[in-house]
């Protein structure tokens, strides 16, 4: 009885990780995206601590995301975006450029926004999973974009992003290790704003 009682148990057992697989495999770019966002939206903000390989990299930064606002920092630039303007602080020659940027560079700026972006300006197909996350590449539709296209890692069971790839129409190519991710207090307007008395010495050039 209780040989048959424990084969029983290893049948359903097996049972259930066949269908959560089934399950896993049959998922489309659209749900699986649509699960990303569902998790993001249900957070007051977002914070990732990440690091950039390719470009100038490895470079290490922080960002905060909520819904289409963000603020992210490194140690070459920080970046303020409050859902119209935004503000591209550079370290090293301490100025601040002001611009209203397009969805596409918002998305060349950060490349965290594709995490949030609903513009629908992309075609979105899953490819084969890596590593047990998810693989959704991301095609913008406007063939006059700087990038070329997106490929993000999602995770299969909390639905975070854990990676993502960007390549540019140039053949440049980076990769964002995203280090930590999670759910994160609200935060008040002034955290997606550049704050000009912390920065009393920066040249303000306006592109408006």
């Amino acid at each position: 009885m209780n040989r048959l009682r424990l084969t029983l148990i290893l049948l359903f057992a097996a049972l259930f990780l066949h269908f959560a697989a089934a399950g896993q495999s049959k998922a489309s770019a659209a749900t699986i995206l649509s699960s990303l966002r569902s998790r993001m939206a249900s957070a007051p903000a977002v914070e990732a601590v990440f690091t950039i390989n390719g470009g100038q990299g490895p470079v290490q930064g922080s960002v905060i995301l909520s819904g289409a606002k963000y603020s992210m920092t490194t140690p070459q630039m920080s970046v303020w975006y409050d859902g119209r303007t935004q503000w591209t602080f550079l370290r090293n020659t301490n100025e601040v450029s002001i611009t209203e940027p397009s969805a596409d560079e918002r998305l060349s700026t950060n490349p965290f926004a594709i995490l949030s972006d609903q513009t629908g300006h992309y075609t979105a197909r899953r490819l084969s999973d890596n590593s047990g996350r998810y693989r959704v590449e991301l095609v913008p539709r406007d063939k006059s974009s700087i990038i070329k296209r997106y490929v993000l890692f999602i995770d299969h069971t909390d639905s975070w992003p854990r990676a993502l790839t960007v390549e540019f129409d140039d053949n440049r190519r980076i990769e964002v290790v995203i280090e930590n991710i999670g759910a994160s207090a609200v935060r008040d307007a002034a955290t997606f704003a550049f704050d000009a008395r912390k920065h009393p010495a920066a040249e303000i050039i306006d592109l408006r």
